[in-house]
C-alpha cells in the first residue's frame, strides 16, 4: 500500500505539492493524473525517498522508503528510464541492480524475457530505442519482485503491442493483490488501466476515485440536430436540461439532464423536425479537462 498523508513540497517560493493526501491499495491500478507541473513527479520522488518533504509523510507499507527491510522485494519503480549507462548492455545493468539486492542471474533472465529483451540482452543500452529502454526500466522495477510498484509515464515510446502487453501486465499486476501507482498523460490507455484515479493540480487534489464512478458522473449528454434548433432548444430548457454546442457539430446541441426518448417527445410536442439524435458517453480525457480547467 502506498499512503500520502498531508504531503507539501516548498522549493524557494514555489509550492509544488499542497497538503496532498491519498491512498493506492493493493489490487488495483491506481492512475496518477495532473497536467504538467502539477506535482505528480515530485510526489513520486518523496514517495520513494529521493526527495524530502517539506512536511507530511509519504508511507510503503506503513513506513518510509528508507525504513523498509529489503526495499528491492518491497517496491519497484521506474521514473525516468533514460538514467542508465549507455554503454553497458541489458544484462549488465541489470546484473548489477540485482547483485545489489542480493538477486541471482536466474531472476535477471526471467525479467528479461517478461518484458521481451531477451534476444537483446547482449546489446549496448545506447543503441536501445526508446521503447527498448521503457521496457528495460520496467524490468529494473520488476526485478525484486516487488508488492508495490510505482512507474512514471510508462507508456512512451512503446508500440501498439507494446502498450498492450504493458497494461496487460499491469492489471494482472493487481489481480495478484499488489499495488500499482502509474501516471500517464495517455487518457485513452489510463481509462483501460486504471482502477482508481487520483488527479492533482497544482499540486492539490482534485479528484480521488473510482474510474468508472468519475466517467459515470461526467456524462457526455445527448447531441441533437434540428433545423427549428431555437424553438427546441427553448422547450428542452423548459424541461430542465442543460444545453452546450457541440464542437463535433456546429449546428447540433449537446442536452444534459435529459434522455435521447424525452427529448424525442418534446420536439414531437413542440413540433420541431430532428434530423440527428445522439447520446454520447464522456471519455476520460473530457472529464479530466473539465475537472482540471
Amino acid at each position: 500500500m502506498i499512503e500520502v498523508l498531508d504531503l507539501t513540497k516548498v522549493y524557494g517560493s514555489a509550492q509544488v505539492v499542497s497538503g496532498l493526501t491519498f491512498r493506492a491499495e493493493p489490487g488495483q491500478v491506481t492512475g496518477f493524473l495532473g497536467h504538467n507541473g502539477a506535482g505528480k513527479t515530485t510526489t513520486m520522488r518523496m514517495i520513494l525517498g529521493l526527495q524530502t518533504p517539506t512536511s507530511g509523510r509519504a508511507l510503503i507499507n506503513g513506513v518510509r522508503k528508507r525504513d523498509l527491510r529489503d526495499p528491492m522485494h518491497q517496491v519497484g519503480a521506474m521514473l525516468d528510464a533514460t538514467e542508465v549507462q549507455g554503454g553497458r548492455t541489458a544484462f549488465a545493468h541489470l546484473h548489477a541492480l540485482a547483485y545489489a539486492g542480493g538477486l541471482g542471474r536466474r531472476r535477471v533472465e526471467t525479467v528479461l524475457e517478461e518484458v521481451g529483451l531477451t534476444s537483446v540482452a547482449g546489446r549496448r543500452i545506447a543503441g536501445f530505442s526508446q521503447g527498448m529502454r521503457q521496457r528495460l526500466g520496467i524490468a529494473a522495477a520488476l526485478l525484486g519482485d516487488p508488492g508495490v510498484l510505482i512507474l512514471d509515464e510508462p507508456v512512451n515510446g512503446l508500440d501498439p503491442d507494446g502498450i498492450r502487453w504493458l497494461r496487460t501486465l499491469l492489471k494482472s499486476l493487481a489481480a495478484e493483490g499488489r499495488t500499482v501507482l502509474l501516471s500517464s498523460h495517455l487518457m485513452t490507455e489510463m481509462s483501460l488501466t486504471a482502477d482508481h484515479l487520483v488527479i492533482i493540480g497544482r499540486g492539490r487534489l482534485i479528484e480521488d476515485t473510482s474510474t468508472a464512478a468519475l466517467l459515470a458522473r461526467h456524462q457526455g449528454g445527448v447531441l441533437v440536430r434540428s433545423p427549428q434548433a431555437g424553438r427546441l432548444a427553448r422547450a428542452l430548457e423548459a424541461a430542465g436540461a442543460t444545453l452546450r454546442p457541440d464542437p463535433e457539430a456546429g449546428d447540433g446541441l449537446m442536452v444534459s439532464g435529459l434522455s435521447a426518448a424525452t427529448i424525442g417527445d418534446l420536439a414531437l410536442a413542440a413540433g420541431c423536425a430532428v434530423h440527428e439524435l445522439v447520446t454520447r458517453g464522456t471519455s476520460l480525457e473530457e472529464a479530466f479537462m473539465e475537472l482540471t480547467r
